[in-house]
């Protein structure tokens, strides 16, 4: 992009958010002691440090701007560079009021500077042909956006979890072993069979005849 291109309101914006960060580093509260020394903070502490990152973020957006790259975030250029710039007074005006004692010319300096980036984003809109009321639903638009694409994203993973595995059945105990059945007793070799037999027979011949009644 063309620097000669840019509107006055982008001008404003960038050069008084250069000079907002110049004016950061300087002492927003300082105290005398008796002239003997001093001390004091600058802006970057508590909601001042948030409002040193908008401005940082508003020279980096433009920047990208002038070099040609193109972020689809679902608002104009325009629209971002007034989103940031509104966000950097609102914080500049917190450090402001927060801290509220012992406040040295540069606190005030860089209060200007903030209503400075302000004005020239909203002039850079009027020159673009946004509005306030696009703005909003734009926002809002991108809001719902957002919303529902996290919203799918965790129903996606919710979905594609692995189930539970079911727990594993107890194994079953292993039957007892059966007793051995005894062994049979050994038959009579055949060369002792014929004799036993013939004893039996003998005794049987042997015995007395019964009485008769």
């Amino acid at each position: 992009m063309d620097i000669s291109k840019l509107t006055h309101g982008i001008k404003l914006v960038l050069g008084a958010s250069i000079a907002f960060l110049i004016v950061s580093i300087f002492n927003w509260q300082e105290v005398d002691y008796q002239g003997i020394a001093s001390a004091g903070v600058s802006m970057w502490h508590g909601w001042g440090v948030l409002a040193g990152l908008l401005a940082i973020a508003i020279i980096v957006w433009e920047g990208l701007r002038l070099a040609n790259m193109k972020i689809e975030v679902g608002l104009t250029p325009a629209m971002v560079t007034a989103a940031l710039a509104i966000l950097l007074l609102f914080f500049t005006v917190l450090k402001f009021l927060v801290s509220n004692e012992f406040r040295t010319f540069w606190a005030w300096l860089g209060l200007l500077l903030a209503i400075f980036i302000a004005v020239g984003a909203f002039m850079n809109m009027q020159a673009t042909g946004d509005s306030i009321a696009e703005m909003g639903s734009s926002m809002k638009a991108a809001a719902g956006s957002a919303a529902a694409a996290a919203k799918a994203a965790t129903d996606k993973g919710t979905d594609s979890a692995p189930a539970a595995s079911e727990a594993p059945a107890a194994p079953e105990a292993p039957a007892a072993p059966e007793a051995p059945a005894p062994p049979a007793p050994p038959a009579p070799p055949a060369s002792l069979a014929a004799p036993v037999a013939e004893a039996a027979e003998a005794v049987e011949g042997e015995q007395p005849p019964q009485t008769p009644a």
